[in-house]
C-alpha cells in the first residue's frame, strides 16, 4: 500500500474521531456551560439576542449581513432579532461612514449594561461548574477552547 493511501486512511480515521468527539462534546457543553432555559428566561431575552449583543460589544459596528454570516442564519431571520434589540434600546442602527448605503448595528450603553449583568449571571453559572475542576484541568479546558476559537476563526 502506498504512503499516500496510508496517510489518507489515517486522516479519515482522525476526521471520523473528530466528528465523534464533536457529537459528544456539543450536548455536554450545552448542558454544562450554557444556562438552563429557566436561567435564560431570567435574562429577559433569548440567548441568541445575548450572543448578538456580545458580538457587537466585541467586534464593534456590524452590518446585518455580517451578523447573519457570523451566525450562519439568513438575513431575514436576523432582522427581526435586531429590530427587537432596537425596540429594547440595546442597539441602534447607524450609517456606515465609509459607505453611506450600508447601515450598521452598534451596541448602545444600555446594551452594554444589560450584557454585563447577563455575563455576571453566566459567570456565576460557569464558576459553579469549574469549582469541580482542578487547576490543571481548568487550564487545559481554557487552552482547548482558545485553540478551537483560533482554528475556527482562521477558516472564516
Amino acid at each position: 500500500m502506498s504512503d499516500n493511501n496510508t496517510r489518507n486512511r489515517d486522516r479519515d480515521a482522525v476526521l471520523s474521531h473528530l466528528y465523534d468527539m464533536l457529537f459528544q462534546a456539543w450536548p455536554l457543553m450545552r448542558r454544562r456551560l450554557l444556562p438552563s432555559p429557566a436561567q435564560q428566561a431570567g435574562f429577559g431575552m433569548p440567548l441568541s439576542h445575548v450572543q448578538v449583543l456580545a458580538m457587537l460589544d466585541h467586534r464593534g459596528s456590524l452590518s446585518i449581513s455580517e451578523i447573519s454570516n457570523s451566525f450562519g442564519i439568513a438575513k431575514p431571520n436576523i432582522t427581526p432579532l435586531v429590530d427587537r434589540l432596537i425596540e429594547d434600546g440595546l442597539v441602534m442602527r447607524e450609517r456606515n461612514s465609509a459607505d453611506r448605503r450600508v447601515v450598521n448595528v452598534v451596541i448602545c450603553e444600555e446594551g452594554r449594561k444589560r450584557l454585563a449583568e447577563i455575563y455576571r449571571e453566566l459567570c456565576d453559572h460557569l464558576f459553579d461548574w469549574t469549582r469541580t475542576l482542578g487547576e490543571d484541568d481548568l487550564r487545559a479546558f481554557n487552552e482547548a477552547l482558545e485553540t478551537i476559537v483560533r482554528l475556527l476563526s482562521a477558516q472564516a
